[in-house]
């Protein structure tokens, strides 16, 4: 009997040790247990008093120390039932499960601040502060940013949160946020600012909410912010998307942005144009992807630090991703050393005009940024307007891109057009481009691979406006059908198209009508072994004859004329390898000499008149076959597969090397007929 009564309250104590969440539950059942044991057996002496206490500890009062948070029962209204009454004190011994409750009754809420305001809910939290949704003694709503509990004690970050307040409270202007109210109870500091219900421009990025026109107006409002604050004498010295706030129904259907919805927040690192730099807890103050190269630096920075972070923000919002990326050190470099990818470049719908603007608004000199005055006058004004071709001729580039797989881009480097892709539309193909060639009407042709099928075409036309116009060249080995079409040339009214992996040249007409196919596998004399690439001139055909290791003149039929080697050394028939050409207004032919690392220009004899050294950039394989165009004196080189133009006289001066932030493919010349002259 005494067994069973035992197991019975063993199961009791324990069960309701779980049911209530308590330890003391279970330490009361088992003195219970004990208690019970002694008063059955041979000592009834001390039963009575253990069977007391086990009742008493069990289900009698007992403190917070339990496996389980105990359940409380909700406080009353801290205004009593009508919430007109005056504030009812809480118990603090209870917690409160409803969030939505006063200040003294919300979980984890600061307390000493009860005779001022109202605490509503959570709404956020940073990496130093928390804010609150509040309503004062008067009902109006408002936030309420308190500084985490591990930062209070550290008198600078305190001095700075206050002065985020005093700075506030002196700047009057829409786009700015309003502060009400500033100071401590104690332990508990606190800004008092207008509530804003919206959400930050980070969060709108992410979710790819916004138009090029949205992110316009909202860079102009923040723009206007600044100007306002720089006029005082303050810099933001903090400008990010987390910091721009953009309230509910503010951006319209239409893309417009409503000019009171948008607010610059987070003033807490302001300073005076006499301070160069903070530290907290020994870290930069402001975020690295949106510092200015000086403040990475820690140099002395002024108002045009926040318009290079301007900048960076308008890059992200236009493309949907900052212009650095990587970690801390990474992105220091980054920002100190290197110039992002144009944002159109990134984003072919974003206009030149303004992918001009953001760039400048990036440069590392402080003093070629525009000014905010500069920056607003571009924002109002006629961004979406097209001003056209202007240069008299374009480098033509064929690149590895997901987007603009065809570009144009003007002789000093800068982004004019770009259209077709990798995808699935008209004009978009399933991979980028091997090759392309401009034709006489300024029409643009490539090739192409891709496998075989009934729809497949491997040689495609586009208009000079970027329109797919004709397509032709099934897959095949057929006349008129190609497997590899590697290579691609015009001349007057002739297309040309090499295919490497039957050694031929399949000649057309521009209307797509086949004319005749030459070449084939061999050691040369007209037929090859791995030919890379041709140039066609007014009256020769040149091919580069890799495995053979010369280039082959024909003429414009197909006929083998002579042929263009360079010898090791004169010791020796061995020839060096030869991995590019080029041709000159006047068919010049430059050869580049791969073993040497030099273009030689070659005259029709084949003598060599000059020599030009190539520079291999770093990251460059050194085996790529070279791309290369001539105008007037200038020669640009590209390796394929990399992603800089390299630019020289013929007289040999080097010039700056133009970015194309994409590997390259191909590369060829437009000409402006409106402009100039071929």
């Amino acid at each position: 009997m005494s067994v069973l009564l035992a197991v019975l309250l063993v199961g009791l104590s324990v069960a309701l040790a779980l049911r209530l969440g308590s330890t003391w539950v279970l330490l009361g059942g088992m003195a219970l247990l004990l208690g019970v044991g002694w008063g059955l057996g041979a000592q009834p002496a001390p039963w009575l008093p253990l069977l007391a206490l086990g009742l008493v500890v069990a289900w009698g009062p007992r403190p917070r120390l339990g496996l389980a948070p105990s359940r409380a029962t909700p406080p009353r209204p801290a205004n009593g039932k009508n919430g007109k009454g005056p504030k009812a004190r809480l118990n603090k011994t209870k917690t409160p499960t409803n969030p939505r409750t006063t200040l003294s009754g919300l979980a984890g809420a600061p307390a000493g601040l009860e005779d001022k305001y109202e605490i509503l809910e959570k709404v956020g939290i940073g990496g130093m502060a928390t804010v609150y949704k509040a309503r004062d003694k008067s009902g109006q709503m408002l936030a309420l940013k308190i500084p985490q509990e591990k930062f209070v004690g550290d008198t600078r970050f305190v001095r700075r949160f206050h002065r985020e307040a005093e700075v506030l409270a002196h700047l009057d202007h829409p786009s700015i946020v309003k502060v009400f109210d500033h100071g401590n109870v104690g332990d508990t500091h606190y800004i008092a600012m207008e509530f804003l219900d919206g959400e930050g421009l980070d969060r709108l990025i992410e979710s790819r909410k916004l138009s090029v026109r949205s992110s316009v107006e909202i860079m102009q409002r923040v723009a206007e912010a600044l100007q306002h604050i720089h006029a005082q004498g303050i810099i933001h010295r903090d400008i990010k998307p987390g910091n721009i706030m953009v309230l509910k129904g503010a951006i319209r259907e239409d893309g417009r942005v409503d000019p009171k919805g948008v607010r610059l927040m987070d003033f807490g690192i302001a300073a005076g144009k006499v301070l160069t730099r903070l530290t907290i807890t020994g870290a930069r103050i402001g975020t690295p992807v949106y510092m200015s190269p000086e403040q990475a630096k820690g140099q002395r920075i002024d108002h045009r630090s926040d318009i290079y972070s301007l900048g960076v923000v308008f890059y992200e919002a236009l493309t949907g991703q900052p212009p650095f990326q990587g970690g801390y050190e990474a992105v220091i470099h980054q920002q100190i050393f290197q110039m992002p990818t144009p944002p159109r470049q990134q984003n072919p719908e974003i206009p030149q005009a303004l992918s001009d603007l953001v760039y400048r608004m990036l440069d590392k000199d402080p003093e070629k940024r525009p000014s905010l005055d500069q920056v607003i006058a571009a924002l109002k004004g006629n961004w979406e307007e097209d001003q056209g071709l202007q240069a008299e001729y374009y480098l033509a580039l064929a690149v590895e891109a997901k987007k603009g797989t065809l570009r144009l881009v003007e002789p000093s480097g800068m982004l004019a057009r770009m259209w077709s892709g990798v995808g699935s539309g008209r004009g978009q193909f399933p991979s980028p481009p091997l090759s392309l060639a401009v034709d006489p009407q300024g029409r643009f042709w490539i090739t192409l691979f891709e496998y075989g099928g009934s729809g497949v075409r491997l040689v495609h036309r586009f208009s000079a406006g970027g329109e797919l116009e004709f397509s032709m060249g099934p897959y095949g080995m057929k006349p008129g059908e190609f497997l590899y079409p590697a290579s691609i040339a015009v001349s007057g009214n002739d297309l040309y198209v090499l295919d490497t992996e039957t050694n031929t040249i399949s000649h057309f007409d521009l209307e797509g009508n086949l004319l005749g196919r030459f070449g084939g596998a061999g050691p040369g004399r007209g037929t090859f072994d791995a030919p890379k690439g041709l140039v066609v001139g007014r009256h020769f055909l040149y091919v580069l004859d890799y495995g053979n290791r010369q280039v082959q003149r024909l003429s414009l039929e197909g006929q083998y004329l002579s042929r263009y080697a360079f010898r090791k050394s004169r010791e020796t028939q061995e020839l060096r390898v030869i991995a590019g050409m080029g041709l000159g207004l006047d068919d010049q032919l430059y050869i580049y000499d791969a073993d040497a690392q030099k273009i030689r220009q070659v005259a029709q004899d084949g003598q060599i008149t000059s020599s030009i050294p190539l520079q291999l950039l770093e990251g460059e394989d050194p085996n790529s076959i070279v791309e290369m165009i001539i105008r007037g004196d200038i020669l640009y080189a590209a390796r394929r597969g990399g992603t800089k133009i390299q630019r020289m006289r013929l007289s040999g001066e080097p010039l700056p090397p133009i970015d194309i932030y994409a590997p390259l493919r191909s590369l060829t010349v437009w000409v402006n007929y409106a402009k100039g002259k071929n």
